[in-house]
């Protein structure tokens, strides 16, 4: 939308102009009618105005002293259309020198306006076209040059970046560098345009270039930092991506010769959180097995398919390496070997069974021992090698399989003690290698109910006991009982019990059954 100003000390004329801007087909806002000169001037001081229709004849500033003052002081002028009740050659000629782009007589007409008006918002259109290339082409020459120097840190890249800025006449400021990997140790689901769009979010007003380092990691180049001390990303702004990814962020620089350091910090920095969130998680363990006992418990997992036996090793072996001082190295050894016995396992599965599934899975586990070795996550190494042991543990063969009334047994003690974490029956049959329909209907003739009913049930128990005995609201309720959002577990909960949560604490406060405790 472009903002137009109008300055005529004629009432009528503005008042008029003003009517017409209104009722017209463009994307345009009225920023105001100035009655004089003066007015008109200090409008354009303090407010952004793109286009101006201006009187030459005004108490006092005349229009064209208007523009000669604005091209004086080296402000940016607005497209400007001249409004004259005299056919004078001497102000067309001065009109023309101040690049004004009509001049149009008194008494006005309707459509002459909106000539001038369309010509003027064209020439803003193709003036935004231009910049936007013009910065889409420097940015991608920045995030070519910083794609090459990082395949190539020895070069002299460091230097032709910074003759980028220069030629461009654009002071990079200080600059940070960051790392974005994701969790997984697969190929980063984030594309380049969707990624810009959030960092320009989470740091407003600053320039960002991105490059793909390789299939999970990005490098992300922040410019325009004025106050490296005041300067923070803003992490709410990158919540939806911080869930899946680990981010680290460099010092502040303001030579682009450190360029080499600012990509070290910031793997440093990456490191360092990972570091940070695992010591806070390991204060409660008390013992983990050594890593000899945690490669034959991961071998015994896999031969007796157990996958809570598996989950436990997998969890272990993270905290292991993270608390001998993010053993990044010995994580990725212990896990190559790792890989290579289970590849021996499925050999000799394969020498038997004449199996191409077995095959399949042992290309997958020279692939990923090769995928670890630049990754910096621990705990995303050792969840991708948990990933590929399902697949393997689903693969191999069993003698005696789990009866469905067992599995069911098993699968009502897993929701008492996991109501609050996201459970589909679709997920458990997999997990057990049974058929999800046929699961389903034995769940229900064990149980009297469906498998959905039953968790709905537990969770809506579990709820009327947060509701009568804690204070908390009743949006940490519905998450502590399985629920993504409040108002779907109200509808629930409503259903269930025939009123709402909050009315469901009020009867048990008054009926003298509840008792709220803090939490």
């Amino acid at each position: 939308m472009y903002r137009v100003l109008i300055a005529d000390d004629e009432y009528w004329v503005g008042r008029w102009l003003a009517d017409v801007l209104a009722k017209s087909p463009y994307d345009i806002k009225l920023a105001g009618i100035s009655k004089n000169g003066g007015e008109a001037l200090e409008k354009l001081k303090s407010d952004q105005i793109d286009i101006l229709i201006t009187d030459i004849n005004m108490p006092v500033a005349s229009g064209l002293a208007l523009l000669k003052e604005l091209e004086e002081s080296g402000r940016k002028k607005p497209k400007t259309i001249i409004i004259s009740g005299y056919d004078e050659f001497e102000y067309a000629r001065q009109a023309i020198e101040l690049d004004v782009l009509a001049y149009l007589l008194k008494p006005l007409e309707r459509e002459k306006v909106y000539e001038a008006v369309e010509k003027a918002i064209g020439l803003l259109e193709e003036e935004q076209r231009q910049r936007e290339s013009e910065t889409s082409d420097f940015a991608g020459t920045v995030e070519v040059v910083l794609a090459e120097y990082l395949k190539n840190p020895e070069s002299d890249l460091k230097e032709k970046l910074a003759e980028l800025f220069v030629r461009r006449k654009e002071n990079p400021g200080f600059y940070r560098l960051g790392l974005l990997q994701t969790g997984q140790l697969e190929q980063s689901a984030l594309s380049r345009e969707p990624l810009r769009r959030k960092m320009e979010e989470a740091c407003p007003g600053k320039r960002i270039f991105l490059h793909q380092r390789d299939r999970f990691t990005w490098a992300i180049l922040i410019t325009g930092i004025e106050h490296p001390e005041g300067f923070a990303v803003n992490e709410t702004a990158l919540a939806s991506i911080l869930h899946r990814y680990e981010f680290g962020l460099s010092r502040a620089h303001d030579d682009f010769s450190r360029l080499d350091c600012a990509v070290e910090e910031a793997k440093q920095a990456l490191i360092g959180n990972l570091e940070e969130e695992g010591e806070e998680k390991l204060r409660s363990l008390e013992h983990i097995p050594s890593e000899s006992e945690l490669h034959a418990e991961f071998l015994s997992a896999i031969q007796t398919r157990s996958l809570p036996l598996l989950e436990e090793c997998s969890r272990l072996s993270a905290e292991l390496f993270v608390r001998r001082d993010y053993d990044l190295t010995g994580c990725l050894n212990f896990y190559f070997v790792l890989t290579g016995d289970v590849i021996k396992l499925l050999n000799d599965c394969y020498g038997k069974e004449n199996d191409t599934e077995y095959l399949s899975l042992m290309e997958e586990g020279y692939e990923l021992s090769v995928r670890i070795k630049n990754h910096y996550s621990i705990r995303s190494i050792c969840k991708r090698f948990e990933d590929y042991t399902r697949k393997v543990i689903s693969c191999l063969k069993e003698d005696e399989y789990l009866a469905v009334s067992d599995i069911v047994r098993k699968v009502l003690l897993l929701i008492r003690e996991k109501y609050a974490q996201d459970l589909s029956l679709g997920q458990i049959a997999d997990e057990y290698g049974v058929n999800p329909s046929y699961f389903s209907k034995k769940f229900k003739d064990e149980t009297g109910c469906n498998f959905i009913d039953y968790l709905t049930a537990v969770r809506m128990e579990q709820a009327r006991a947060l509701l009568e005995n804690t204070a908390l609201p009743v949006a940490a309720v519905s998450s502590r009982v399985g629920f993504r959002e409040a108002k779907y577990f109200s509808r629930v909960f409503s259903s269930v019990m025939g009123m709402k949560p909050t009315e469901y604490r009020e009867r048990m406060r008054r009926d003298g059954t509840g008792r709220e405790v803090e939490m």
